[in-house]
């Protein structure tokens, strides 16, 4: 009886093991997936670029693409949201912008300016800890003369004269269901 309650064990670690093996090997990456059909997802592998003293790690279904903003350092869009023109719609940019004085006072005279352009609707903004450091976060909606309402998760860097701010932006259809990868590749930027 004793060496069967062993063997019984000893086959329930092995299977235990074997069946954590397969679901650590067959986890993906698919952050654009709302529901889960129960077909294999696609092979997603992560790139790197560096450029202007900032590293995106990123998956492969994001793609480099042009930025909107004469301040941004790069940017990446996930691939199936880029228009005609190289532009993402679901997106994240990073941009350096010099400063003087103080950093939350620069910070919030930045969105104290769009506040009032009636196109803009802010959600809500604080300090957050990203991996150990502290930055000001600001979420907030923006409209288009096209009628597109986009979301905005814009986390804020200092970094001595120099601020950086890392924005993800999607339309609001789209925003929620694409956070997680934009909140993994976000918590992987690294800006010297």
């Amino acid at each position: 009886m004793k060496k069967l309650t062993i063997i019984g064990a000893v086959v329930l670690i092995l299977i235990i093991a074997v069946c954590g093996y397969i679901v650590l090997n067959d986890i993906q990456f698919n952050a654009g997936s709302s529901k889960n059909t129960g077909s294999t997802n696609e092979s997603v592998t992560m790139l790197s670029i560096s450029k202007g003293g900032v590293t995106i790690e990123y998956p492969s279904n994001w793609v480099m693409s042009q930025a909107t903003s004469n301040n941004s350092v790069l940017a990446i869009s996930k691939a199936s949201s880029v228009d005609n023109l190289e532009v993402g719609q679901v997106n994240i940019h990073v941009e350096k912008k010099d400063f003087t004085g103080d950093f939350d006072r620069f910070v919030n005279s930045t969105y104290n300016n769009i506040q009032a352009d009636e196109a803009f609707d802010l959600v809500s903004s604080g300090e957050v800890d990203l991996n150990g450091e502290r930055v000001l976060q600001y979420i907030y909606t923006s409209s288009s003369n096209n009628g597109v309402v986009k979301q905005h998760k814009a986390l804020w860097f200092d970094r001595g004269n120099e601020a950086y701010v890392v924005m993800y932006s999607a339309p609001i259809d789209k925003y929620e269901v694409n956070l997680p990868a934009a909140d993994y590749i976000i918590q992987h930027i690294k800006i010297n």
